[in-house]
């Protein structure tokens, strides 16, 4: 009985780290991509805006839509920044469903201004929670407007943020991308970066989501996923398609674009700086939301997405990709489990070897560190933010129950729980004054002749030591269990 429960559990562990093999070289080709010369273009794209040069023709109305719930820490700080933006022709569109002291502050004198124009709708249920408060704006809109920008409560947006989004769209339909719905900005996780070791961690995460994956998804023409906060969406479009009521309602609006036959654009040049959760409760909470919203949506929209004529090969295999995402975590608690059993009963399928499930358990343990890592190298010279990738290890594991339980959830259940909100802080312990002070877009501008500063000659991308370190352990990682695999299988 023993030995059938190990062979069936050592099955079950290999299985398991299969399809974290998989994951893995998914991760490594993206760090591959991302250091690539296919990402010049991305990376060089002539975004800025020159505010003379634009002219009233090329002005178009936006709404900015900031959707509110209990934003009393850093309601004032978005509403000054989205107030003083370098752009003439937008309004501020308050959704909130606030029951605290947010509601006096929205009434402060100082927010009834000519321009730009700021709207207060006040709603007193969280009917549909972020996506029915969002729902609700669109029905107060100016009827002018043409497209509309969102962005979460805790982002302070620069000022050339608007230029950046109307150059960019009109650059990319310019091209021929006529289906073209949104772009998405870099959700620059940075303002209290330094507070302990978690913001350490989310940071390193997102420095590698951003900077490396994404990057790749749009080199290769990927499915690209609205995130929620600094994006820019055709007004048209969004009241056609409208919000849904989902607790991940970015990501069902991401699905349903697609299945329209719009495309979403991905730029890690224009971001808006934002602060973290500061305590694993707080990042479980969030985690845990994303995790059932996202496989819930993932199920629904399953088979249309697949069949649907409207998405590219590499769209619907980034989908398959994006379906068991956070499934991963339960199948991490059930594979080591397995993995125990299977050494306590030492039973192990015919053409097992130890040397490559050592090599398997390897090459799936660096992937994810591996992107942070490139990722932050790609952000430029922020030596002290690299000790956060050891934090987003950690993170990755103890996250990982609440994950796993969320998405299991989320397969399940027959409709979605409740909307579980992330607590802002308002704290600041490392401000950004604009990306050219961090070194990463002077540097990446560099690349294309687009200015010349002796104080930005060195790109990174000549920075030969770093980046061959990254790229070859990659590909060395990458093919390790393979090449352990052929080395067994010929002994």
């Amino acid at each position: 009985m023993g030995t059938t429960i190990g062979l069936i559990t050592s099955i079950l562990a290999l299985f398991c780290g299969c399809i974290f093999f998989v994951y893995a070289i998914k991760y490594y080709a993206s760090v591959i991509i991302s250091l690539g010369e296919v990402t010049k273009k991305i990376l060089t794209s002539k975004i800025d805006g020159d505010y003379n040069s634009l002219g009233n023709t090329k002005m178009p109305f936006i709404s900015i839509h900031l959707p509110f719930y209990n934003e009393g820490k850093v309601a004032r700080r978005i509403l000054n920044a989205c107030c003083s933006l370098d752009y003439e022709n937008y309004e501020i569109l308050i959704a909130d469903d606030s029951n605290d002291e947010t509601i006096k502050i929205l009434k402060e004198s100082c927010w009834r201004q000519p321009k730009p124009v700021i709207k207060f709708i006040h709603r007193s249920n969280r009917s549909g929670f972020k996506g029915g408060a969002l729902g609700e704006a669109l029905s107060f809109m100016n009827p002018s407007t043409e497209f509309v920008v969102v962005f979460d409560a805790d982002f302070i947006p620069p000022k050339d943020i608007l230029l950046k989004f109307v150059n960019q769209y009109s650059n990319k339909t310019g091209s021929g991308l006529n289906n073209l719905a949104a772009i998405q900005g870099y959700q620059l996780h940075y303002l209290n970066k330094s507070e302990n070791w978690v913001t350490r961690g989310v940071r390193a995460e997102f420095s590698g989501s951003y900077m490396v994956e994404r990057v790749a998804e749009e080199a290769y023409g990927g499915l690209k996923m609205i995130s929620g906060s600094v994006f820019f969406i055709r007004a048209d479009i969004l009241k056609d398609l409208k919000w849904s009521t989902s607790i991940t309602e970015d990501w069902e609006l991401t699905l349903r674009l697609y299945l329209k036959g719009y495309k979403i654009v991905y730029t890690p040049l224009i971001q808006a700086p934002a602060e973290m959760p500061t305590t694993i409760r707080a990042l479980a909470k969030q985690r845990m939301r994303w995790a059932e919203g996202h496989t819930y949506s993932a199920k629904k929209f399953f088979w249309k997405i697949l069949s649907s004529p409207n998405l590219t090969f590499f769209e619907k295999a980034e989908f398959i990709y994006f379906v068991p995402y956070y499934l991963q975590s339960f199948l991490l608690i059930f594979g080591t489990m397995s993995w125990i059993i299977s050494e306590i009963n030492h039973s192990y399928p015919w053409f097992w070897s130890p040397l490559f499930g050592l090599s398997l358990l390897i090459s799936n343990f660096f992937a994810v560190p591996l992107m942070g890592f490139t990722g932050l190298f790609l952000e430029g010279d922020l030596k002290k933010d690299y000790s956060g990738v050891f934090s987003f290890i950690a993170l990755s594991y103890i996250l990982a129950p609440f994950q796993g339980y969320a998405a299991l959830k989320g397969l399940f259940e027959k409709e979605e729980g409740e909307w579980i909100r992330t607590l802002k802080s308002g704290s600041i312990t490392d401000k950004v004054l604009n990306i050219k002070l961090r070194g990463f877009l002077a540097k990446l501008k560099t690349l294309g002749g687009l200015f010349n500063n002796s104080s930005f000659s060195r790109s990174i991308f000549t920075n030969y030591s770093v980046k061959q370190v990254l790229l070859g352990s990659s590909i060395f990682f990458m093919i390790l269990p393979l090449l352990v695999g052929v080395f067994c299988y010929i002994r």
